[in-house]
Order: structure tokens, then C-alpha cells, then sequence
């Protein structure tokens, strides 16, 4: 095994999707508290016409989440029995300024996710941050407009300073923002942007983007200030895109798929717009309004490592019309005929997390960090109390497997792999929790009814296993 002995073994969890509370201590309105659990909520947010955030008689699930808030404490002594040596989980903006813009940080907050440092600090799990995953407040949703402000910067990076002052002592990895790529596909969840019908959407993604990669930059220069050790990722939605057939006109679509998809970590990797953004601005009539000190902020604060989520590859054709599609991580994809059927809503691709990693390396020359892979699908709770969840421990084997390799075969400098909802909690997507990726059981139902109670899949104990060896069960 070549895998580092320090190697990073933990899960991954979001304050917007685990804790509930959502109006305790202090805590004002986020923007994911307002997405209903419907088929709409993926939408763009168009404000004159009727939009999700004006609709009665839903429900809204990040309300209740899984109660991580009065559960941390016997969660993590969970996750630390499986065996978890990292933990990532996010903070919520909201919580430590209701608003966003408040004069000071709300205390209550502070303390909350300082006992989550010292809990983890207890039981020797490596905190892995993320300071804003898919969560606005949501008055600077209404007031400002969302991150298509560039006064977010400001007040985004504030917030940042007094987290990583407030932390340092228990944190080494920050993450400033989760799946920056996802702005283009799920504006509002990632960034708070709403839209008028004659509004250009695509130009106000793209100013909301560079206000973020701003931000992020900014915070990598107060960060390092604060502690040279502090390692900063950018973290994006990744996936290889695979053409569909040979033809150059497809292979060509498969290429242009995925300069699009890694825009965002060329620039925080880079530190400078990539050429081919400047043709595509000009051909599709955008105008990113910048300052004159903006590309060397962006220059001289790039990140220390590449983290990513996967979960399934990308598939396109020069023309898509006729072909079936597939769902992806927050966008459609074509279906890729050399893929099995599985349960999950994508198609399952082990050796694709192996060609993403080899791509990202290869791009990149930065470390690797695997901080989100899981499989999203229902179980079933037996009367036994058991959760034979073989078809999860079938993927993470897979995908582990090809993590190795690349590690083992192809020299990849991977820190760590955290799989996503370690426990179960609400899906981004759907808003429910029968969509469940833990390795621990929540029982409760879409609507955030049941006991709560945690209970041991099968899945657990295999995933324990798999850390105690460092990986190397998988091949016996």
C-alpha cells in the first residue's frame, strides 16, 4: 500500500443539511431554509414570475435536518467508533451573523461549532472546514441581491476572519466554499442569486463567480496572516465528461464540457483567468465587471490543495437531441450506454473517480482530496433493526478500489477520502431523507418525523474495517 500514513479516513457532512435548529441561538433565515422539498427546488428563482420561495402549505426540510445541533456529541462518538480520523462539516454564515451584515458575530454560534473543534479534538478526528457550503443569508439574499453584490466579499470575508482567528488552534484545512461550479447549475442554491425574465442570467452567474473566487482569494490572504500552517482547497463538483461516441465533433463537446466544469478551480489553482473564458465571454456578449486590483489578489492567493466531490462521470455529444439523458450531481448528463443500471439516480462509475483523479493531477500538480463520494438511494429499515446496505459497500468498494490505484499505479498525492452524509441527513436535490448516503441510519421520514434515533448499518462495521487496515482489506 503506498497510501500516506497520515492518510485522512473520515465522512462528511453540511450545517444546512444536518442540524435543523434552524431559527435556535440567535440563528437567522439561510437561503437553503426556504427551499421546499419539491421537484422545483433545483429551479432557477425568477422573481416575476411564481418562484418556490412564494409557495404555501410545503414543507421545508433543512428546518429540522437530522437535529445535528443537540445530536453532535453522540454523532461524533459515533463516527469515532467507526473508526473516522476526519471529519468535514460547514458552518453556517447564518448562525454566526443571522443577517450577514450584523455589526457583531452572534456568540451562541461561535460556541456552538467551537464544542463540535473540541468534541472532534477529543476523539482525534482532523476537522476539515467549509465556511460556506451552498449557505446564504438570507437577508443578503433579499437586501443585497445575493453574491452577484460584490459587497458579499466584504462581509463573506469578515465572516471568514473571525471563523479562522476563532478556530485556529483546532483547524488546519479550510474549504471556502463548496462545489463553487455548481453557481451555473443551481444559481440560488449556490450563491443566492435570484433573476427578473429579461435579466441575463448567464453574465450574473459569471458576476457572482468572479465575486466568490474574490472572496475565496481574499480569505487564503487573511487565512495565511492569521497561521502560515492554514491549508486552503478550492472544491468543486467533479467528474469527467466522456464523449459519446468518437466522433471529434462529440469528443470536441466532451472537451468544452469540461473546461466549462473546471473554470472555476483553473482560476483558484492558476490564479488568472484561463484564455478560453475570454473567447467565450466575448462570443456570448458577457461582461464581468472587475477591479483594477482584482488579478493580483486572485494571483497571489491560490490554494494549497484540489478537494472534489464525485459521484458519477459526465457523458455529452456534439448534439444531445434524441439521446437519453441521466441525472447528475445538480445537472442532466447523457446516459452512457457502457454504464450498468444501478439503484442510484446516476449511473455508477467506479474507474471514472480514477480518470478524474489522473485529470485533476495532471491539470492541476496540487494535491489531491477526495472530500465527497456516496451513493444516494433509499433503505431498508428490517424488523430486526438491521440495514443490509450491500449496494453501498458494493460502490464505496469500487471507487476506493480506483482510488488506490491511482495513489498505488499512477502517483496521485491524494490527503484523504471523506465520503458524503457519513450519517444520513437531507438531500440537496430532493430535500428528503429517504435519499440516504450514511453509513448510520436516521430514523426519521421526509418530513422529518420518527425517533431520530441512530442506528448501524451494515455498511458501518465494513467501512471500519476499511480504515483500520488503511485500505488494505480491499484487496484480500
Amino acid at each position: 500500500m503506498t497510501l500516506r500514513n497520515d492518510f485522512l479516513w473520515g465522512g462528511a457532512i453540511s450545517a444546512n443539511q444536518a442540524e435543523g435548529a434552524y431559527l435556535e441561538d440567535g440563528k437567522g433565515l439561510s437561503s437553503f431554509d426556504v427551499l421546499p422539498m419539491n421537484d422545483r427546488r433545483l429551479k432557477e428563482v425568477i422573481l416575476d414570475q411564481s418562484n418556490i420561495l412564494n409557495e404555501e402549505n410545503q414543507h421545508y426540510p433543512s428546518r429540522t435536518g437530522i437535529n445535528f445541533y443537540h445530536t453532535y456529541k453522540e454523532d461524533i462518538q459515533l463516527l469515532a467508533e467507526m473508526g473516522l480520523n476526519s471529519f468535514r462539516f460547514s458552518i453556517s454564515w447564518s448562525r454566526i451573523f443571522p443577517n450577514g451584515d450584523d455589526v457583531e458575530p452572534n456568540e451562541a454560534g461561535l460556541a456552538f461549532y467551537e464544542n463540535i473543534l473540541k468534541e472532534l479534538k477529543k476523539h482525534q478526528m482532523e476537522p476539515v472546514v467549509t465556511i460556506s457550503h451552498f449557505d446564504v443569508p438570507m437577508h443578503l439574499v433579499e437586501a443585497y441581491g445575493g453574491w452577484h453584490n460584490r459587497q458579499l466579499v466584504d462581509l463573506y470575508t469578515r465572516y471568514a476572519e473571525i471563523l479562522m482567528t476563532r478556530y485556529e488552534e483546532y483547524v488546519r484545512y479550510w474549504i471556502p466554499f463548496n462545489e463553487m461550479n455548481m453557481i451555473m447549475h443551481i444559481p440560488f442554491i449556490g450563491a443566492g442569486l435570484t433573476f427578473l425574465s429579461d435579466e441575463n442570467r448567464l453574465e450574473k452567474k459569471y458576476q457572482a463567480a468572479h465575486h466568490q473566487l474574490l472572496a475565496n482569494a481574499r480569505t487564503i490572504e487573511i487565512g495565511k496572516k492569521i497561521n502560515p500552517d492554514f491549508q486552503f482547497g478550492c472544491m468543486m463538483a467533479a467528474g469527467k465528461t466522456y464523449a459519446y461516441t468518437c466522433d471529434p465533433e462529440d469528443v470536441f463537446a466532451a472537451l468544452e464540457s469540461d473546461k466549462h466544469n473546471l473554470f472555476f478551480s483553473d482560476i483558484q489553482v492558476r490564479g488568472a483567468y484561463p484564455t478560453y473564458i475570454d473567447y467565450y465571454f466575448k462570443e456570448q456578449n458577457i461582461h464581468v465587471e472587475m477591479k483594477e486590483q482584482d488579478s493580483a489578489i486572485l494571483q497571489e492567493n491560490t490554494v494549497d490543495f484540489v478537494s472534489f466531490s464525485y459521484y458519477s462521470s459526465a457523458c455529452t455529444a456534439a448534439s444531445v437531441e434524441g439521446l437519453e439523458k441521466n441525472a447528475m450531481n445538480g445537472s442532466d448528463t447523457v446516459k452512457n450506454p457502457y454504464l450498468p443500471e444501478s439503484g442510484s439516480v446516476w449511473q455508477v462509475d467506479p474507474r471514472g473517480l480514477r480518470i478524474t483523479m489522473n485529470q485533476l493531477a495532471d491539470r492541476y500538480q496540487k494535491p489531491l482530496f477526495i472530500v465527497e463520494n456516496g451513493l444516494g438511494t433509499q433503505d431498508v429499515l428490517e424488523e430486526s433493526g438491521e440495514i443490509n446496505d450491500d449496494y453501498r459497500i458494493e460502490y464505496m468498494d469500487g471507487h476506493i478500489r480506483n482510488m488506490i490505484e491511482a495513489v498505488e499505479q499512477d502517483g496521485i498525492d491524494l490527503i484523504g477520502y471523506l465520503p458524503w452524509g457519513c450519517i444520513d441527513l437531507v438531500s440537496v436535490s430532493e430535500g428528503r431523507i429517504s435519499k440516504r448516503y450514511g453509513m448510520i441510519y436516521v430514523d426519521a421520514d421526509d418530513y422529518g418525523q420518527g425517533t431520530m434515533k441512530r442506528s448501524k448499518k451494515k455498511s458501518f462495521s465494513w467501512y471500519r474495517d476499511v480504515i483500520q487496515s488503511n485500505g488494505e482489506n480491499l484487496f484480500n
